[in-house]
């Protein structure tokens, strides 16, 4: 049995494995739409979560203010995303993607579809459904303990 070191060692490494796998294969798409990492970490948490404002997205993506202002500044410009003022406190603006980020949204996918089926080469069909019912299991235990945390 590993100790906590040792797991938390694995969990990081797996972390930054599964970051660059991402990157090598979004690679092409970023290049194309003209897009930074940063700007595909905002797509892809306003797609999962329709309506956020700046601060949400920072808090839940671990994302720099700055950085993530100026990221959010370029996808409005460019059409990918809108923003309205919140109903709740008029400071804020809530960000949404735009109808002409379903075009991207649609080739992020089939990206995602090529990782996945590269992930699971060589995996069984009972080991890929073993595999994907723990990380739910994992999925729902970070959800609890981040719920707890609020």
């Amino acid at each position: 049995m590993k100790n906590s070191n040792e797991s938390r060692n694995d969990c990081l490494l797996w972390d930054r494995k599964l970051r660059g796998f991402f990157k090598a294969f979004s690679e092409e798409f970023r290049r194309d739409y003209g897009l930074k990492q940063i700007d595909l970490e905002i797509l892809f948490y306003l797609h999962y979560n329709p309506k956020a404002s700046i601060g949400e997205i920072s808090r839940n993506q671990s994302l720099n203010k700055g950085q993530l202002s100026l990221a959010m500044t370029e996808l409005k410009e460019n059409g990918y995303i809108d923003a309205i003022e919140s109903e709740q406190d008029k400071r804020y603006q809530i960000y949404h993607l735009t109808p002409a980020a379903e075009k991207l949204w649609e080739r992020i996918v089939a990206s995602k579809m090529q990782m996945r089926d590269r992930l699971y080469d060589g995996f069984t069909d009972e080991e890929r459904a073993t595999f994907e019912k723990l990380v739910r299991r994992i999925g729902a235990n970070i959800d609890k303990m981040l719920e707890e945390k609020q």
